[in-house]
């Protein structure tokens, strides 16, 4: 059955709940940056926000927002995918417990250190007693998330879900990543070859009716573990069959070129043995990297087919023949992601 995005908001390095990164992005230089929070307070009581770490405040509101905009009450699903989850609240319980010989302990700490407290969380700010999942695989999180819901719908379980993806960085984790290389990217001085450690916070609506506010439908998600390119290529030729279309019929493909040389070698065969001369388009560098990275790539494929181009500069030159230009007219989009050449992702969306 048919599944569409209703909403999808935002709360990154760019400016939150707007479309403003799509006219006018803010680049940046350095190698780690913060998302830029909303005001809170606009959002939330003290008193909530007292008791919420920085990740909960930006899923409570995103998922506010996100159903407003859609028309939306109270979802009948909740799901959500985080690499790290509340890893804030985790290291400061731990912290304490050092510090103060397991004595004397805060519980809210520990209450909102687990993983699935995000949803958790989202469902009791919104009064929801629905179904509450959470999936938690690194840089894949997200697609997992997105692929219960498609599941749910698919079984008429549910009409609408909120489905985000969640990820804070604390000081630790980022020394800890940059130690194995994660964040190994280019210095290059061109926007295009630069990129940097973020944070991310997405939530949108899924619906199974088509609406004037709908942005896209999602057509099909597929995940693979280690597979080889010719693997990929039938999972992708099985999505594109399954929504009546080839892969000329394409019009661009989203992936997670961050200039990481492990990264992007990945990147780059798939692209040059599946994709075919279909043009490359890329999003870490202006949003960074980080475990919900994948969300923001579905984030900004969305706004692409709402508004049916894709600004030049998120056309990627690292590919011959690469368009200098806006890409316009755009009615489908296909998002390639992969963790660590372990975990590879496939999401198709196309414009209503």
């Amino acid at each position: 059955m048919p599944v569409y995005i209703q909403s999808s908001n935002q709360i990154s390095v760019q400016k939150p709940f707007s479309d403003e990164w799509f006219y006018d992005p803010v680049y940046y230089s350095g190698k780690r940056v913060a998302s830029i929070d909303v005001r809170f307070a606009d959002y939330l009581s003290p008193l909530m926000s007292r008791r919420m770490c920085a990740l909960l405040k930006r899923a409570v509101v995103a998922s506010r927002k996100t159903l407003k905009d859609a028309g939306i009450e109270t979802p009948d699903a909740i799901i959500s995918g985080t690499g790290l989850g509340c890893i804030d609240n985790t290291e400061k319980f731990l912290v304490s417990m050092l510090e103060n010989g397991e004595k004397t302990l805060q519980p809210s700490y520990f209450m909102q250190s687990t993983h699935n407290v995000v949803s958790s969380t989202v469902a009791i700010d919104l009064k929801c007693h629905g179904y509450n999942n959470s999936f938690v695989h690194r840089g894949v999180s997200f697609e997992h998330a997105l692929l219960d819901a498609m599941m749910q719908f698919a079984r008429k379980r549910i009409n609408n879900a909120l489905v985000g993806g969640f990820d804070e960085l604390t000081d630790n984790y980022y020394n800890m990543f940059g130690k194995i290389g994660m964040y190994n990217f280019a210095t290059d001085d061109s926007p295009k070859m630069k990129c940097f450690a973020s944070e991310a916070a997405v939530s949108m609506a899924l619906s199974a009716e088509k609406t004037e506010k709908t942005l896209c439908e999602v057509n099909g998600v597929e995940l693979m573990y280690r597979p080889a390119c010719d693997r990929i290529r039938e999972a992708l030729d099985r999505m594109l069959a399954g929504a009546g279309c080839g892969l000329s019929d394409v019009d661009a493909v989203i992936t997670g070129i961050n200039t990481n040389a492990a990264d992007d070698e990945v990147y780059f065969r798939v692209a040059e043995n599946v994709f075919a001369c279909r043009p490359v388009v890329q999003y870490k560098h202006i949003f960074g990297e980080s475990f919900s990275s994948s969300a923001m790539a579905v984030h900004v494929a969305a706004t692409c087919l709402d508004k049916g181009s894709i600004p030049s500069f998120l056309v990627s030159d690292r590919f011959a023949g690469a368009p200098t230009g806006d890409i316009t007219g755009v009615k489908r989009i296909l998002l390639y992601n992969h963790h660590k050449n372990k975990s590879h992702s496939l999401i198709l969306l196309s414009s209503c």
